[in-house]
């Protein structure tokens, strides 16, 4: 009971990390081209995130050496890239909306493919999660939008369907019986920051990186990005996922749309309205009842 209660705090930390990555990307992508920007990222994630685990004795090698870890790297990259091209064509906060939808296909799949229990208190719960992004996305107002706009939001949402199939396969990685025991959620974090730098390094050179704007900001916003929303959030968001459903984790990480809203309407002057406000609220409710389900 007392690791379930633990899982949930950092998973909600994690989501506190997530959510404060959405405004300062939308800023980073003024700057400097999306896929660069990403790039940098991981550029720096990857390496530090190895010498951390170095540090720490925590041996990588299984997790480079398992296919399904490149195969989340992959995931994460294409995922990645569309996030940050969505974010040229939409606000961070409709991009933070869309890409969490994927709740939904987390939902149905864990049923499928992990036979985790659908509760009628974790129904509710992704039930207030859904209609609270709703609210946040209109605004509680249901006002039209622009059709670059809609692209951002759609490119989103795809990426969202993306990360649900990387999050169920975290989940069966982490579940996996094997002779020398389940790939850890620090052999995890290190292995996908590589594998997630890959990719990108495939993808780079075939981009038109145009012109950066203000360097020392890029890099200290990539910096920021590298440390506290990719090896800090992942490695919480890893040891939370090893003891709770991926339903129960998704619903929490929703958090981070609430989170995001608030950081955007402060640094970024973003609209806050009492929709969005109500949305915030509602999905809180719906990350408590999730809560409440994995204590249980």
């Amino acid at each position: 009971m007392e690791a379930k209660r633990q899982a949930v705090a950092v998973t909600l930390l994690s989501s506190l990390f997530w959510g404060s990555s959405f405004p300062v990307i939308a800023y980073g992508v003024t700057l400097a081209n999306p896929v660069l920007f990403l790039f940098l990222r991981f550029m720096i994630a990857a390496p530090m995130a190895l010498i951390i685990m170095t540090v720490f004795g925590i041996d990588l090698r299984r997790a480079l050496q398992s296919s399904a870890v490149w195969f989340l790297g992959f995931l994460n990259a294409i995922a990645f890239i569309m996030q940050y091209v969505a974010q040229t064509w939409t606000t961070a906060t409709n991009t933070a909306l869309f890409i969490n939808l994927y709740i939904i296909f987390v939902g149905a799949g864990s049923v499928m493919f992990l036979n985790e229990k659908m509760t009628w208190k974790l129904g509710v719960a992704v039930g207030f999660g859904i209609l609270g992004t709703a609210l946040v996305e209109t605004q509680g107002g249901g006002t039209m939008v622009s059709w670059k706009t809609l692209r951002g939001d759609l490119l989103a949402l795809l990426a969202g369907l993306i990360w649900s199939i990387y999050i169920i396969l975290s989940k069966v990685l982490l579940m996996k019986k094997t002779p020398k025991g389940a790939i850890t959620p620090e052999q995890l974090t290190g292995g996908v920051c590589f594998t997630t730098l890959i990719p990108l390094f495939l993808i780079v050179p075939f981009t038109d990186l145009g012109t950066v704007h203000n360097f020392p900001n890029m890099v200290l916003c990539a910096t920021y990005l590298a440390i506290f929303t990719t090896i800090v959030a992942y490695l919480l968001w890893y040891k939370g996922l090893e003891f709770l459903s991926a339903t129960v984790t998704s619903v929490l990480v929703l958090m981070e749309v609430a989170f995001a809203a608030i950081l955007s309407f402060i640094f970024l002057g973003n609209r806050f309205s009492i929709g969005t406000g109500l949305g915030g609220l509602i999905i809180c409710i719906g990350g408590f009842l999730a809560a409440m389900n994995a204590s249980d």
